[in-house]
């Protein structure tokens, strides 16, 4: 018994090693042609490396560019599920609610059966997201979100430029959904740069990027994001099993 309990032990690791492996491999599919090498493991430097995907595109302008009229599209792997996604900034208006006063960019995105509105306020040195609304295609809310002082989008001052930098950012979040009643939390993240001009290669182009990741301090989550200047973001990667790669993309003036 103790050997056919070790043999079924072994084919079970076995068995999820396969299931890993093949997730990596429907993420690195999307790369534009470049290689993904490294672990594959959230935490760690070296995963998604595309350096040698060739020389990478020459852009400029913030990291996160926010004009009306942008658009963006990524391919979607949640979990082994595949869809794409659909963002565009629609538009400059005050943000209203808890953030009245403050002008943002309203943002929508299209999330399988949902319609997601979210606003950021953009200002010299990052862009802060301030509000989340998620609806079904019918128009009915299904939640509605609220960051204060807000929850950081990318962060441009030099200090958070260089990789290796650190630091934490605390917010209140408050959200009421349309089965439960409304909640307020305090909530913080760990933010580190793990590198700066990494070459990334997505279906939209290969492309030097700044890369971040924030830990959520509650529940240990990780959430990995490349951002391009004069693009945005173009690669998302989440310890829960959450892959985003841009594929289409355009920035207005």
């Amino acid at each position: 018994m103790r050997i056919d309990t070790r043999m079924r032990a072994t084919l079970a690791g076995l068995a999820t090693a396969a299931a890993l492996l093949a997730l990596l491999a429907v993420g690195g599919a999307g790369c534009g042609g470049g290689t993904s090498t490294g672990t594959g493991n959230s935490n760690s430097n070296n995963f998604y490396n595309d350096a040698d995907a060739g020389t990478p595109q020459m852009t400029s302008g913030p990291y996160q560019p926010l004009t009306v009229g942008s658009t963006w599209t990524y391919q979607v792997n949640d979990q082994g599920v595949m869809y794409e996604k659909d963002s565009a900034v629609q538009a400059l208006e005050d943000i209203g609610g808890m953030a009245a006063g403050i002008m943002g960019y309203k943002l929508q995105e299209t999330i399988k059966s949902s319609i997601q509105l979210t606003w950021y306020e953009k200002t010299d040195t990052d862009v802060r997201r301030h509000h989340d609304q998620l609806n079904d295609t019918t128009g009915r809310q299904l939640s509605d979100e609220w960051y204060a002082p807000y929850l950081l989008r990318v962060d441009e001052s030099p200090a958070h430029l260089m990789a290796g930098a650190t630091w934490t950012m605390s917010y209140m979040h408050t959200k009421t959904t349309s089965s439960k009643p409304t909640t307020t939390i305090n909530e913080s993240q760990d933010w580190k740069v793990d590198g700066v001009d990494v070459v990334t290669a997505t279906k939209a182009g290969t492309f030097s990027a700044l890369r971040v990741t924030f830990t959520d301090k509650a529940n240990g989550g990780t959430k990995t994001q490349w951002f391009v200047r004069g693009v945005g973001k173009v690669r998302e990667l989440t310890s829960a099993g959450h892959f985003e790669e841009l594929t289409a993309y355009t920035i207005a003036p």
